[in-house]
Order: structure tokens, then C-alpha cells, then sequence
């Protein structure tokens, strides 16, 4: 494998000054003890004390120290200097070192290293500024610009220098230097080519400028256009595969369907136009919507290598909402995934501490590669703490449970196929459908006869639902009191009692009330019965007796995988609800199974089964 060059600047004259000397001494030889080259301008000063410490290194051998000049005399190299490289290009041999490096060590500097320092935030390289008098102390902790979402990172001495650069490195080969942009077009001319791309007629609000593009709307849709000077056929392939992923995935909410087309002049979007608020104007969002926003990035498998609030709106139910699109949009790696995660921990953490978006870059920054909460000690966080609350975080965004499957197609059927105004959760378990609904907009009740998970989870998720208890349950259907729809989520599947007459008097009480309290509609969900031994399930295993026969009742085992426990549940043949619902004159209007999330030796499977069912008009 190639060794990556790693290039140290600063003064040109450190004849007085033994702290600069030191460190670069001692970043000549940890460059070359952790198998870098060394690469600088050949001269004097800084590089002369790091080039004699690459030669003191154990691991130094010919021709692992570069010197690029300026003039056209190699004997003007200093003496420890391997290859030396006489450009004849003065000033611009600056520009020939920064593109031969993988990543750049400033050490002090004056004009020259700020101009050198320049020249690598323009090539997307890793820099690191030591906290020594000159540019790389003034520098340190800054962006030079809005192009890069990173900033100079800072070391006290070159032992962190090159901690820093072994843990960040890596990152940035991701995306390389490409050249210089063409000139960028005006705000005028973009709008002129986005209406006659789009045929539009009528004039348009402009809604601003960012590192990519221009941005308007006519209220019914937004545009965008990025022009030709961000690679834009590469980025055309790339989010069209985006925009493919996003018109199959019908359950993701918190991405805008978008269209992307290809000209010429660059790559044009338009989605639809959503009332949304500012993310910094709110300083209360839940983590479950930071949770539930990264999830569905897991399963469309793509990252945000950009996340910060700029991106990022409020809808009007409270959801996040992902606005940003463009090229910071990437496939998923483990590695991208866990950086975006620490920025998105970071923003929820800091929401309400920072009245400038602007200023949450110089805290994201650090968390790109590692995972390093040192900076929002000064918000009175404990670092330790921040840490295992993150593990927290990203543990659960990374589990596949129940609401990660059956939660999105609930939302569906409420939202979009029965359209009601009011709820009754019958047997609302942890409680998170009654938040889901209610976040929804609709009117929800709750019933849960174990008042210990209620109370487990009444922070979590049964903030502001209405809980009742079984006499207020009698005293609803007493008075005929109904709802536009009841749901009824995985009871009928629990055990309920010992005996199967008990356990069916128990499912009989169960219909009785739930049909007195349905005006029109009742969503049943039960373990899908279809599902057998034979099949497996990124959510469970069942492990089903000996003697199973499907047409029977039987009581089996199921191992939850996302929290290792095992539970009984009882498997009951379609036949028997089909008959049950017929009994209380119910018709099935629609059936549902969920997917799976994956598929093993290409059985696709589905834990659950959905019931929309209707009461009978006769």
C-alpha cells in the first residue's frame, strides 16, 4: 500500500524559538514511526527541525523525507532532506506540496503557511494547527469558509498532532479534490433556468443560497438548481438512486419525495412545498424524533455526512424533516451512519443553547471521526456521561423492534386510510402508538389494565394521553360513550389466562368492549398466524412445541432479539378470527402483513397481521 505524505509548514526562521523547534523535531520523527512520509518545503526553520527529526526516527529509511523548492537549485535543500524536488515555480511550489499531501501539520507561520493553510482548506485536507504563536494558533478551531463542514484542528504538542491525524485521516479520502469550480451563475439566471426547466409561468420567492445552490418556491413546490460546477453528473446518478429509494419507501416521512433531473447547466430538483418551522426557533424536541429520523436513514440506507440544524426543519406534527439535498447525501457505512449519529446527538443536545446555527459547526466538527464531547463541557455536560448517553442513543437507533415495523404502518392506516378524529387504544402496552397517533393530530384515550408499565413509560410516552381504568372504561360504554375508531394491538395474542375456556371468555370480554366503544372502525393487530417454525424473523424467534399443528390453539415461546428476553404468546389458525369477527358483526374491510426487514434464504416474513375492520351496518 502507498504511504500516505504528510506535510509539516511554519516559519522559515525558528532560530530562537526551542518550543517550535521541538515540536518539529518530534513531528518529523512520530511522522515516520507511524509510517507516514514527510514532506515539506525544504528549507529552513520548521522544516529543517522536522526533517532532522524524520531522521532520528527507528522506522526512517532512504528516501522518506521530500523537499519541495522553490527555485531551481536542489543543493538548497537542507542537509536532511532525501528527495529534493526543484520546482522553479516560487511561490506556487506551495500549491505542489498541499496537493501531494495527505494531510498538512501547521506549525506557527506567517504569510506563507497562511497562504499554504489556504490552499489545504480549498483541497479538502486534513488540517491540524499546533496552539503555537503565528497562523496555526489563529487559526486554530476555525473554518475559513462555509465549502467544508470541518474546521483546523488543534493540538498543544505533537503528540496529540498525530493522534489527531491517525484518527481523522482515514475520513478524508472519502472525497478528494477535484479542481477548481467554474464560476458559479447568479441568482437571476438560476431562477430563469428553473422556470423554464419547470414551465412555470408565475414569479418565485427566492429562499436562499448555499454552498450548492439556489433555492426557491412557488408555494406549491420547491426548486433548487446546482449548477455546473459541483460535478453535477456525478451527483445527478448519485441522487437519483436517492430520489428511486425514496419513491418505493412509502412508510419514510421525514424526506421530501423529490424529482432530479440532469442539463447542461447543472442538476435541478423539485419536491412539494410542506409548511415547516425553524429548527433553532424550538428548543424542546424530543430524542425520539432524533431517533426516529436516524432510523429511517438506517433503512434507506443512505447518510447525511452534512447533519446539522440548517438542514433540518420542524413539520407541523413536530417531526424532523431532512431539506438539505445535495451532496452530502451518501450511501450508508458504518462509519458515515456513526458520524452522523454524533452530529445529531450533538445538535439535540446543544438545541436552545445556540441562537446561531452557524455556531453549532465549530461543536460538530470535533464528532466527524471520534467521539469527542470535550467542547460542550462549557454547557455544563460531564463528557463521561455524554458518552454512555450517546452509546444509549445509538444502541437504540441500531435495534430493530416492534415499532420499527408494525408503528409506520399503523400511522398509515390512521392517516391515510380511515381518517378519523379520535381514538381508543385498547391495551396500549408502552404506550408509544397512543404518542404516534396523538402526534398525528387525532383525539387519543388509552386503556392499559398493568398500571406498572404505565408507569414505566408515562415520561417516555403517555405525556398528555387521556389514561383510563377499568371503571371508567364500564362508565363509557355505560353511557354509550364512542369513538371514531378503536385499536387493538397484540392482545388477543397474549396468554390472558391459564385454561383455553378462560382465555376465550377473556378474548369475548375483550370484543364486547371494544365494539361498544367503536363508532365505525377497529384496527385489530395479532401475531400473524401465517408465520411457523419453518420461517425466521429479524424481530423474533418462535419456538413452537413438538406437536404444533396449525388448525389448533397452542401456546408458544418467542426470543425477542432487540432485548434477548423470551415471552409466551398463543398461536391461534386465521380461521378462528375470521369466525370471531363475523360473530360480532364485524366485516374485514382490508387485511395487512408487515415486512420484514430483511429477507433470509429468500423467505420473505411478516410478524404481524393487520385487521381494518368495520361494523356491520345490518
Amino acid at each position: 500500500m502507498r504511504k500516505k505524505i504528510i506535510a509539516v509548514i511554519g516559519n522559515a526562521n525558528i532560530e530562537n524559538d526551542m518550543e517550535k523547534q521541538k515540536i518539529s523535531f518530534d513531528l518529523g520523527k512520530l511522522i515516520i514511526d507511524n509510517g507516514f512520509v514527510l514532506a515539506t518545503g525544504g528549507f529552513d526553520g520548521v522544516m529543517e527541525y522536522a526533517s532532522k527529526g524524520a531522521r532520528k526516527s527507528k522506522k526512517y529509511t532512504e528516501n522518506s523525507i521530500i523537499g519541495i523548492l522553490p527555485d531551481y537549485n536542489s543543493d538548497n535543500a537542507n542537509k536532511y532532506i532525501d528527495i529534493a524536488i526543484p520546482t522553479g515555480f516560487g511561490l506556487a511550489r506551495n500549491l505542489i506540496l498541499i496537493s501531494m499531501s495527505n494531510a498538512v501539520i501547521a506549525v506557527g507561520g506567517g504569510s506563507g503557511t497562511l497562504n499554504e493553510i489556504s490552499a489545504s482548506w480549498q483541497m479538502n485536507k486534513l488540517i491540524i494547527g499546533l496552539q503555537v504563536n503565528g497562523w496555526s494558533k489563529k487559526l486554530c478551531g476555525q473554518a475559513l469558509d462555509e465549502r467544508r463542514n470541518d474546521i483546523i484542528f488543534c493540538a498543544k504538542d505533537a503528540q496529540e498532532a498525530i493522534e489527531l491525524l491517525n484518527s481523522k485521516i482515514s475520513y478524508y479520502q472519502i472525497r478528494k479534490f477535484t479542481g477548481i469550480n467554474k464560476p458559479r451563475i447568479k441568482k437571476e439566471k438560476a431562477e430563469k433556468e428553473i422556470k423554464s426547466h419547470f414551465a412555470i409561468k408565475n414569479e418565485l420567492e427566492f429562499l436562499g443560497k448555499g454552498s450548492e445552490g439556489f433555492v426557491f418556491t412557488d408555494k406549491k413546490n420547491i426548486y433548487k438548481l446546482i449548477d455546473n460546477s459541483q460535478q453535477p453528473l456525478e451527483l445527478y446518478w448519485t441522487l437519483l438512486s436517492l430520489s428511486e429509494t425514496l419513491q418505493w419507501e412509502t412508510e419514510i416521512i421525514s424526506f421530501p419525495k423529490f424529482e432530479v433531473f440532469y442539463e447542461d447547466i447543472g442538476v435541478f430538483i423539485k419536491y412539494k412545498y410542506e409548511v415547516t418551522g425553524e429548527f433553532v426557533e424550538n428548543t424542546n424536541i424530543h430524542i425520539n424524533k432524533f431517533i426516529h429520523l436516524l432510523k429511517q436513514f438506517r433503512r434507506i440506507k443512505w447518510t447525511l455526512t452534512d447533519f446539522k440544524p440548517q438542514n433540518l426543519r420542524l413539520t407541523e406534527k413536530g417531526d424532523l424533516f431532512v431539506i438539505d439535498i445535495g451532496k452530502s447525501f451518501l450511501p450508508i457505512s458504518d462509519y458515515l451512519f456513526k458520524s452522523m449519529c454524533r452530529r445529531a446527538f450533538v445538535s439535540y443536545k446543544l438545541q436552545g443553547k445556540l441562537s446561531n446555527p452557524q455556531d453549532f459547526k465549530k461543536y460538530l466538527s470535533p464528532v466527524n471521526q471520534v467521539l469527542d464531547f470535550s467542547l460542550l463541557i462549557k454547557f455544563g455536560f460531564i463528557e463521561n456521561e455524554l458518552i454512555k448517553e450517546f452509546e444509549s442513543f445509538y444502541n437504540e437507533i441500531i435495534t430493530v423492534d416492534k415499532k420499527d415495523i408494525l408503528n409506520p404502518i399503523i400511522k398509515d392506516i390512521f392517516h391515510n386510510h380511515l381518517k378519523v378524529k379520535s381514538v381508543f387504544d385498547y391495551g396500549s402496552g408502552h404506550g408509544d402508538m397512543s404518542m404516534l397517533l396523538k402526534d398525528e393530530g387525532l383525539f387519543v384515550t388509552a386503556y392499559e389494565p398493568d398500571k406498572s408499565v404505565v408507569d414505566k413509560y408515562i415520561k417516555k410516552y403517555y405525556q398528555n394521553i387521556d389514561i383510563l381504568d377499568d371503571s371508567e372504561i364500564e362508565r363509557l360504554i355505560i353511557k354509550k360513550i364512542q369513538f371514531d375508531s378503536v385499536l387493538c394491538s397484540l392482545v388477543l395474542c397474549h396468554p390472558l389466562a391459564e385454561s383455553k375456556q378462560d382465555r376465550l371468555n377473556i378474548v369475548n370480554e375483550i370484543m364486547a368492549n371494544i365494539t361498544s366503544l367503536s363508532n365505525k372502525y377497529i384496527v385489530m393487530v395479532i401475531c400473524n398466524p401465517l408465520y411457523t417454525y419453518q420461517t425466521y424473523s429479524i424481530l423474533q424467534k418462535r419456538i413452537l412445541p413438538d406437536n404444533f399443528n396449525y388448525k389448533n390453539e397452542m401456546k408458544f415461546t418467542k426470543k425477542i432479539y432487540s432485548s434477548g428476553k423470551k415471552r409466551f404468546d398463543i398461536h391461534r389458525p386465521l380461521s378462528f378470527y375470521e369466525n370471531l369477527f363475523e360473530n360480532y358483526n364485524l366485516d374485514i374491510k382490508e387485511i395487512i402483513q408487515t415486512k420484514d426487514e430483511k429477507q433470509i434464504n429468500g423467505i420473505e416474513n411478516s410478524d404481524f397481521m393487520i385487521f381494518i375492520l368495520e361494523k356491520s351496518k345490518t
